[in-house]
């Protein structure tokens, strides 16, 4: 008599979830899955502070400066007030200046490499925290795709805080493990206040880190039935230690920022913040449910009107979201809903300081990276309660959902890290959005400016600082517009009204210096280019502009030099390349000029007088047919240049 097969053939979903359940295999799995969501941003350009903060630093061309990232801001070659000190991110970025230079791709190839480091962080904490195997995946998982960490991933100047979280996970691990009866109990919690330490001094964001450890004591005591004044006294104990390194990271922080002033806003008061608060935090919360419209340049300015639909909703919305997790955490009987709704609102408070941001800036995606951690394990614990549908068991429906989840987010990703690729598209994607945002108005203008549509850089410019006559950089925004446009009256009337404070820092020394230059003031200008680089003399910025006044001088030799430097700084720089170009074809050096002007438009080919000054040499070297392919091109991007139109006519014939 032939046997019964009483068993089943395993299904895919049990095959992969065997697979799956090694925790290295896993982990490979997830990393390689963020490297090719985020692979497109090999290809981006450096955007926004990524000019002043990577370019135009001068402490990052040699590691002898390194002491100096300790005792100063990330930001002092730009203005005296900021308060950004930065130490252990300014040395990564040391890092990779040594590695690659200023090529874009090494530095968001270690955008990239910091986001995957921080999600196996999140999965060892996770599991830390004593989450099922399956639900930390999960969370990790969330963590890693969700959309709304597009900007810390792809914009090289906002690694900072994919760089924080992992300090941050991997110091909470070390608490954990040094709280509990193990081998090597200490060596946890000296490696605990080591990377809190380390997470310190690469971003602000970590100084809540005391806070979620005495939460997380009060929650779990070590010594049950204990009352509530002895659970405090506990909790308080656990976190001391943590509290006295933050306390001494604060101390040196202000040693260090001794200029710093913060940036107040004295038109806005208490009302007005507290008014402001419930609109932020319910942006974020909406951005983290439905990470649509993400950007990097979001507008939100004080609340002074509409309170029914900007206060009153956003608070009702989020009390409703506040009594839905107080209840699911009763409901499951432990602390892990309440431990993971505490982790986002204690690691969101920082960015929640309004009066450090200027008005409008109170919004952006990098600030929710670490709090997102708990909205993850959240969104995970959630998806592992769904229940059986009908003939289809829990775990198939669960799957299901979690295939549709990450199908979305890739999708959300792909779509909106695009506009990361260079500032053309970051400016318009914010100006789309957001039309009444001075920032984007102003930079947009200079945008538009260096591609030659000065009818357009002039229109956004003055509108940005008609409208916004609070916002410090529309003033010289506008200048610079002017500028480009030939009315220099009115650039140097704007000139005079940009902030004291930025036209006598480094960089605002370099750029007064380049317009005065182009206006034709040279005494100011080179006054100017003397001052700065005697105080900063690898500043790019001086560097390149001072070169370029030297140029327009005539000053050729003068101007090979600084361009030649300039080169060496940045050499994936279309600029100095194209300038450097110039003076050698000015001084009658064609045959060497020809190779940087070919450079330079291959480097950038969508600035017109690029191809209109490789015309020039090619046409003088000869080359006529390649002379009017370039001018062709160069009228193509500036329809308006009738200096490309004349060589055109005289060429006719030829």
């Amino acid at each position: 008599m032939s046997e019964i097969k009483t068993s089943q053939e395993p299904s895919a979903w049990d095959v992969l979830a065997g697979y799956l359940k090694c925790p290295s295999l896993l982990l490979s799995l997830l990393g390689l899955s963020t490297l090719v969501l985020y692979s497109g941003a090999l290809f981006f350009d450096f955007v926004w502070d990524d000019e002043p903060q990577i370019v135009n630093s001068p402490i990052l061309r040699s590691w002898h400066n390194l002491p100096r990232a300790f005792s100063s801001d990330l930001w002092y070659h730009v203005a005296r007030h900021q308060v950004y000190y930065r130490p252990f991110f300014v040395a990564w970025s040391m890092l990779n200046y040594t590695l690659f230079g200023l090529r874009p791709w090494g530095w968001h190839l270690g955008a990239i490499l910091v986001h995957i480091a921080a999600v196996m962080a999140v999965f060892w904490l996770a599991r830390t925290l004593g989450l099922e195997y399956w639900t930390a995946a999960l969370a990790t998982l969330i963590f890693s795709l969700h959309p709304i960490h597009i900007e810390p991933v792809v914009w090289i100047s906002a690694a900072s805080d994919s760089m924080v979280m992992a300090f941050v996970a991997l110091a909470f691990v070390g608490f954990l493990k040094g709280r509990n009866p193990r081998p090597r109990k200490t060596a946890w919690w000296v490696a605990s206040l080591f990377l809190l330490a380390c997470a310190l001094l690469v971003k602000e964001m970590a100084v809540t880190f005391a806070a979620l450890v005495a939460i997380y004591a009060w929650m779990h005591p070590r010594q049950p039935n204990l009352s509530i004044t002895n659970k405090a006294v506990a909790a308080s104990k656990e976190a001391a230690p943590y509290a006295v390194v933050t306390v001494a990271y604060v101390l040196l922080r202000k040693h260090a920022l001794v200029h710093a002033t913060g940036q107040f806003d004295p038109n806005h008061g208490t009302l007005d913040v507290l008014r402001t608060l419930p609109l932020v935090v319910s942006c974020y919360m909406k951005k983290l449910l439905f990470p649509t419209g993400l950007t990097g340049i979001y507008y939100t300015p004080y609340v002074t009107s509409e309170i029914v639909t900007q206060v009153v909703l956003p608070i009702l919305a989020l009390a409703a979201l506040l009594a839905g997790v107080w209840w699911w955490n009763r409901r499951e009987g432990n602390s892990t809903v309440a431990f993971a709704g505490w982790w986002f609102v204690i690691g969101l408070a920082p960015a929640l300081y309004l009066r450090n941001f200027g008005n409008g800036d109170f919004v952006r995606d990098r600030y929710v990276y670490l709090p997102s951690f708990g909205f993850a394990v959240l969104l995970a614990l959630a998806f592992r309660r769904v229940p059986a549908i009908r003939q289809w068991r829990a775990q198939t429906v669960q799957a299901c959902a979690v295939v549709v989840l990450c199908l979305g987010y890739v999708s959300a990703s792909l779509a909106q890290q695009v506009y990361w690729a260079n500032d053309l598209l970051l400016l318009n994607r914010g100006q789309s959005l957001y039309p009444d945002n001075p920032f984007t108005m102003a930079w947009l203008s200079s945008v538009y400016g260096q591609m030659g549509a000065n009818d357009r850089a002039v229109a956004l410019a003055e509108e940005a600082a008609v409208k916004h006559p609070e916002y410090p950089y529309g003033s010289l925004a506008l200048a610079e517009a002017y500028v480009r446009a030939g009315r220099f009256d009115e650039a140097r009337v704007w000139l005079q009204k940009v902030s004291p404070e930025y036209a006598q820092s480094e960089t605002g020394m370099a750029t007064f210096a380049g317009l005065y230059g182009r206006m034709g003031d040279n005494d100011k200008a080179l006054a100017l280019c003397s001052q700065v680089l005697q105080k900063e003399p690898d500043l790019y910025s001086a560097i390149y502009n001072c070169g370029n006044i030297h140029l327009m001088n005539r000053q050729f030799r003068d101007a090979e030099q600084l361009l030649t430097q300039a080169v060496n700084l940045a050499p994936e720089q279309a600029a100095p390349r194209h300038y450097l170009g110039r003076a050698l074809f000015e001084e009658g050096r064609n045959s060497q000029a020809q190779p940087y002007l070919q450079e330079a438009a291959a480097l950038d080919a969508k600035v017109w007088d690029y191809h209109y000054w490789l015309g020039l040499s090619l046409e003088k070297s000869g080359n006529v047919s390649a002379a009017r392919l370039e001018y062709q091109r160069a009228l193509t991007l500036n329809k308006d240049s009738e200096e490309v139109r004349l060589r055109l006519a005289a060429m006719e014939g030829k």
